[in-house]
């Protein structure tokens, strides 16, 4: 009787094992698809950069307006720049804070592009107010996005004299998406 109580429960162990394992290889199976990258217009996750160092800004858009959020980071580990969704933004230099920085956005009514506004002040290595206003603009099929600086300091560019910056589109989610926050009911 023993022994046939026994071998019931190892049919029922091999049978939750067997279960959990085709289950972990349906999940790893997932991991490896490829991540979506499509004309998602400005949501998505983008990025830029070299040997030394990577620029990703995601875009999220909460159904009312645009969120931005930017990260740098270097190879080596001595540069970071981390931002929260609404748009407060702190860099760090050899593991210390030397600037803050507050993005805002909106969309330009005649052309449809996102505009960003940088505003921030740097202390390290000389303290600086630091203002400037891009233009964003989707290209080849929504998996390029170029920025364009319309504004620095005070000083206007236009046209080829703009500095631009060139982004890559690496997937159609941003991670850690921000919170929805439950609408205030209409007061009575």
């Amino acid at each position: 009787m023993r022994a046939e109580w026994r071998a019931e429960r190892r049919r029922k162990a091999a049978g939750v094992l067997g279960c959990a394992l085709a289950m972990t290889v349906a999940l790893l199976a997932g991991c490896d698809a490829p991540v979506r990258v499509s004309d998602t217009g400005y949501v998505g996750t983008w990025t830029r950069g070299n040997d030394r160092v990577s620029s990703t800004i995601a875009i999220y858009h909460d159904g009312e307006r645009y969120r931005f959020r930017w990260f740098v980071h270097s190879k080596d580990g001595k540069w970071s720049v981390r931002c929260d969704w609404d748009g407060q933004c702190e860099e760090f230099v050899d593991g210390e804070k030397t600037s803050v920085y507050t993005f805002r956005t909106w969309t330009e009514e005649t052309t449809g592009h996102l505009m960003v506004e940088c505003t921030g002040r740097v202390w390290k290595p000389r303290e600086v107010e630091i203002h400037y206003v891009d233009e964003l603009v989707l290209a080849d099929e929504g998996r390029t996005l170029w920025s364009y600086t319309l504004e620095r300091g005070g000083q206007r560019f236009e046209g080829d004299a703009r500095p631009r910056r060139q982004f890559r589109k690496v997937s159609d989610a941003v991670a850690n998406p921000p919170r929805r926050l439950p609408r205030p009911e209409a007061a009575s």
